[in-house]
This record gives structure tokens, sequence and C-alpha cells, in this order.
């Protein structure tokens, strides 16, 4: 599932590609990636312009002209193509190797059509994705069932440390995760934290010292901007919206590396699981 970064990515650049574009009409493939009453959903989006994209979590929101939103999460295989006036084709989530380039296809459960001929196609081989509209009410209160953003600019040391000491009997790598106490955090880069950190993934709250927590809280920002710089893990095929393969993954130092050497110190790299996922780890670089 694509992490803050990815999303991101994605969001920056359909910044580029649909805002301040209207669309003229909407072709619902698949009913049930939609999440909202489907005469409501085709009144209030066709004809509407979008705005902006943004996101929150792991989620891209496409901000409308009526005040309305779209909300996409791309869940496991989900992705969106737009494909401009030319024809030509840019990418964002996990791409679907077959047809691609013959859109619609069999994937393209959900259609925007952009009044200047352009589209938006929603696309998702294992449909777990969805697309819901909300209004602004609606908005404020998903913004609430998430915790804090660790990009935005109040994400201080201190309001971490507060975030996290909370759970005091909890490992810290589960916690990362934890999208009501730290939005858009997920299994790659909680381990690549946790590495960078030197601090065990099972070790708890309550045994981590002064200096641990400020270098979780250092290495949570630095790798979370580092891979939208590198435009994310191109793990399971994820590219970002103009089709490029993020490049974070060879400055991956544990995830996906069982069995490897450290890159730091050149132990094997251990596994363990927390929580129903794999967590990798250097037995001696993290303590």
């Amino acid at each position: 599932m694509p992490e803050l970064p990815e999303v991101e990515t994605i969001k920056q650049e359909l910044n580029q590609l649909i805002v301040n574009k209207r669309i003229q009409s909407v072709e619902i493939n698949l009913a049930k990636q939609v999440k909202t009453p489907l005469a409501r959903f085709l009144k209030l989006v066709q004809g509407a312009k979008v705005v902006g994209v943004n996101r929150r979590a792991k989620m891209l929101i496409l901000g409308l002209d009526n005040d309305y939103s779209l909300v996409f999460h791309l869940k496991m295989t989900g992705q969106l193509i737009y494909r401009g006036q030319s024809g030509k084709l840019s990418g964002g989530g996990h791409p679907i190797k077959h047809n691609l380039k013959n859109l619609p296809n069999e994937y393209s459960h959900v259609i925007f059509n952009f009044s200047d001929g352009s589209r938006l196609f929603f696309n998702d081989l294992r449909q777990f994705g969805w697309v819901k509209l909300i209004d602004d009410q609606e908005l404020v209160k998903l913004n609430k069932e998430f915790g804090a953003e660790p990009l935005n600019g109040d994400f201080t040391f201190k309001k971490f440390k507060g975030i996290i000491s909370k759970r005091r009997n909890k490992p810290i790598k589960p916690l990362l995760m934890e999208q009501n106490l730290i939005a858009g955090v997920g299994n790659i880069y909680a381990q690549e934290v946790c590495f960078c950190a030197g601090v065990a993934p099972d070790k708890k709250i309550k045994e981590l010292n002064e200096q641990e927590f400020k270098k979780l809280y250092q290495c949570l920002i630095k790798i979370l901007k580092t891979a939208i710089e590198k435009k994310g893990t191109s793990a399971d095929n994820y590219v970002d919206a103009f089709g490029r393969e993020g490049s974070m993954m060879p400055q991956l130092k544990v995830y996906g590396r069982e069995g490897e050497l450290c890159k730091k110190c050149g132990t094997k790299i251990k596994i363990m699981k927390q929580a129903a996922r794999t967590t990798a780890y250097c037995p001696i670089c993290q303590k």
C-alpha cells in the first residue's frame, strides 16, 4: 500500500495535471468502488471543477468548486491514470502491466471525463480501493479520524514525544503505524525510521531515553522528506503520477532485506512479526 511519500508524490504531480479542469461526465463501471449513492455522486461530481489536490494520511483528496471533495484510497492495487488531450498517459499508484495503453480496460472501474477531452481513470486490479464524495463537514470529520501529519510545520519534537508517550507499554514500530496518532506512516518507513534511530522495533516506549526520542523524531522527518525527494519506494511496481518509478528503494536499509548484510555493520538482517506484519531489523545496530 502506498504510504505518505508515495501519495504525497502523486498529490504534488496531479496538481500539475488536473487542477482547473471541469469534470464533464463520469462513467461508473463497478458500483462497489464508489462509496457514495451513485445518483448523488453523479449529480454533484458531473459539472464540477477540480480546484486542488490534497493528501490526508494515505488518501488523495480532490477538492471541487461546489464545496465537495472526492476522496480516493488506492489500497493495494489502485491507480489513477491521467490521459491528456494528446493521448499521453501519466500514471500514479500500482501500474497494471496489461492493457495499460488500451484504456479503458477491465480494471477501469471509474472514469472521469474532463471538458477538454482529457480523462482520469481509477483502475484497481483487486478492487480494494475506493472513491467517495464528501462535503466540507464530512471532510472536517475525516481529518479528525487521523493523527498528526509528520511533515506539517506544527509537528514539533514536543508534539511527537507527547503523542507516543501516551502508549508507554507499546513497542515503537507498530506505534509509528497507528494512523490515529501519526498519519501516513506504514510498514516500510516505520522500519526505516527505527533503523535510522538505532532503536529496536520491539522496544517499548517506556524504555526509550531522551536521546532515542530525539533520534526517532529526527529520523521520521528526514526519511519521509528523502522518500518524497526520491518520489517514493518502487515496491510492487509503484510509480508516480508521471509514470516514473520512485528511487527510494536503494536507500532502504532494512525493509525487504532479510538475510542480507546490514549496510552499516555487516550483520545479517533479521525479521520478526509485529501485529501480523513483518519487521526487518539489524540486531547489532538497533538496541
